[in-house]
């Protein structure tokens, strides 16, 4: 019979030898690497941080295993609790043996009944987890541009290098981002100080006033045909306008050395900021002339636990009307899938009666994108996912429930 049980300090080790076979891009192949991240999350052993471990057992055999995260997330400028999901692995011969849906059914059942309304997992099959009810959420835009296509301000702007004695004000930085950010997850102080701590990673920023606007670290490697230090990998952070010249002024200076430079960004339309939009590689995508500008990828799928609160929170300007939700989840029987919600002046409550307006229906994997604004409710009808008994509405719901900014999250798992 299986069995899901917390994880205690003595089966770490069986469990990073799951791990190291499900995850070989960890550096998992040393004794010293294994006492190295057995050292690194020992605490979680403890009980005093926001990450749990558990196992999937048949007798005293560990088949599979698991890391449940307990975030805050900007949900529309409010705090939510959020339930994360990662390091998902299962024996290697105990495959097709629906383990991992077994995990995630548990994990799922575990966050409804500590009443997390949201769930989140970076997932590697995307196509697995949303026949489990995750929908797509957070892009990322890649680029690979050098550095004479980044605006340079006619302002000057002085970068600094930025240290471990910095570290308050980085702190700032970030809950500045959280605030600021619909999705975005608050950082906590110990992935802060190991980016100080990177080998090869130098961090700069911009301040004004005693505060900071932007960061930005990075990584430089030599071109191996020339053996010279000329490509940049970076990440670029800002908390305003001026943060950002600064950051591109910055980059613009580096051409006398950088000739490649790659980052990603959650921003959809910051090829705004370049003078060429073309990436290096001179590309077409579609003639006559739609050129190769980033790479685009999905990140974090979200999954609904509880539509209601979700709604309750979700920003809205409809006044009086009376909306029944049916929501389609085959995968977990513990979410309300057949209830009304009534706006009034823009406040939305949960309705006793029976009687509504307009009739919604959708899986629950698009009510989660849609939840979290990943999507519109157009393009959703557009694309045939969502069924409304009045289609005269549509036009008064997308406007309703239009957000200027779609999830941005920045938090590995």
């Amino acid at each position: 019979m299986m069995e899901i049980k917390k994880l205690t300090k003595n089966q770490i080790g069986r469990m990073l030898g799951l791990a190291s076979k499900a995850y070989p891009m960890v550096d998992l192949r040393t004794p010293e690497q294994f006492k190295a991240f057995e050292a690194r999350i020992l605490p979680d052993f403890k009980g005093t941080t926001f990450r749990e471990w558990y196992g999937l057992f048949e007798g005293f055999q560990l088949l599979g295993s698991m890391a449940i995260y307990d975030f805050t997330v900007n949900y529309y400028g409010k705090k939510l609790k959020g339930s994360g999901i990662g390091f998902v692995a299962v024996d290697l011969l105990h495959k097709k043996q629906k383990i991992c849906k077994e995990m995630l059914q548990w994990y799922l059942m575990h966050s409804i009944e500590k009443k997390y309304p949201l769930a989140m997992l970076y997932s590697f099959r995307p196509d697995f987890y949303k026949k489990m009810g995750f929908g797509y959420g957070t892009s990322c835009f890649s680029y690979v541009t050098d550095p004479t296509r980044f605006s340079k301000s006619d302002q000057q702007y002085q970068m600094e290098y930025l240290t471990m004695g910095d570290k308050d004000e980085v702190i700032g930085f970030y809950k500045v981002l959280y605030q600021n950010n619909h999705g975005m997850i608050p950082k906590r102080i110990d992935e802060i100080e190991s980016m100080f701590d990177a080998p090869g990673l130098t961090v700069v920023g911009y301040r004004e006033k005693g505060r900071l606007h932007a960061l930005l670290y990075f990584g430089m490697k030599a071109d191996n045909s020339t053996n010279e230090t000329t490509h940049m990998r970076i990440e670029i952070l800002f908390t305003n306008s001026t943060g950002l010249k600064a950051a591109l002024s910055f980059l613009n200076s580096q051409s006398d050395q950088v000739s490649k430079i790659e980052f990603t960004t959650p921003f959809k339309h910051f090829y705004y900021n370049l003078k060429d939009i073309r990436a290096l590689d001179g590309k077409l995508l579609c003639e006559p002339a739609f050129h190769h500008t980033f790479d685009h990828g999905m990140g974090i799928m979200y999954r609904s636990l509880n539509p209601i609160k979700l709604l309750l929170m979700k920003p809205c300007t409809l006044d009086k009307l009376r909306i029944r939700f049916l929501i389609t989840d085959t995968f977990v029987d513990a979410t309300e899938s057949d209830f009304i919600i009534t706006w009034k002046d823009g406040k939305a409550i949960r309705s006793k009666g029976k009687s509504y307006d307009l009739e919604m229906k959708m899986d629950v994997s698009d009510f989660s994108s849609w939840v979290m604004n990943a999507i519109d409710l157009a393009t959703l009808h557009q694309y045939g996912l969502v069924e409304l008994s009045d289609d005269s509405y549509l036009q008064t719901l997308n406007q309703a429930f239009y957000y200027h900014q779609e999830p941005i999250c920045l938090q590995r798992f």
